[in-house]
């Protein structure tokens, strides 16, 4: 399968291996480091300056922080954890909250529809809130967002990463995509 051949929203799960996670795990975008308020402040003042088409938080330290640094995402994409384990839920009042499913280590089709049917809509104020995994979700998230659109997402111990959204950045997405539908473990 060969980048463009992908038909999206998938209507089938996809599920990745452990060695395309791997992949996964390295910063793919800018990383802004530092204490974690001050990541907030930093990642705000870059918004403003640049303005992007939507802002899309994944996370919820990073949604979280975000917030209280007076950001305001369109979307906020979230799953009740932080690390795994259980964390503070992001203040949802004033947001529409959507429930979606999406396994640990997959993208469920139904989850990637939803996102991509509000992200095409340019819908605001949005939390989905995942049971099970929002991590993976980010791929779906840089494929259906507009370009000129920004996404935000927690890197462990490090800070946030931001992704501007771009044809490079899509084409990379369903690469990696592809790339565990053709890997077998």
């Amino acid at each position: 399968m060969r980048s463009g051949s992908l038909k999206w929203p998938p209507d089938k799960k996809i599920i990745f291996p452990e060695t395309v996670k791997k992949l996964l795990r390295k910063p793919s975008g800018e990383l802004i480091s530092g204490e974690p308020d001050e990541v907030a402040k930093k990642v705000k003042s870059i918004i403003e300056a640049e303005k992007p088409l939507r802002v899309i938080s994944v996370g919820d330290y990073t949604s979280m922080k975000l917030r209280e640094a007076g950001v305001e995402a369109h979307m906020y994409i979230i799953d009740g954890k932080t690390m795994r384990k259980p964390c503070k839920i992001l203040d949802t009042r004033g947001l529409k909250l959507i429930r979606v499913v999406n396994e640990a280590g997959t993208l469920n089709p139904k989850a990637v529809a939803v996102l991509d049917t509000l992200l095409k809509r340019g819908v605001e104020n949005v939390v989905i809130f995942v049971k099970g995994e929002e991590d993976l979700l980010t791929l779906a998230a840089i494929i259906s967002a507009p370009k000129g659109s920004m996404i935000i997402y927690g890197q462990p111990g490090a800070g946030n990463v931001i992704l501007r959204v771009d044809e490079r950045l899509k084409k990379r997405a369903l690469e990696i995509i592809e790339l565990a539908l053709e890997t077998r473990e």
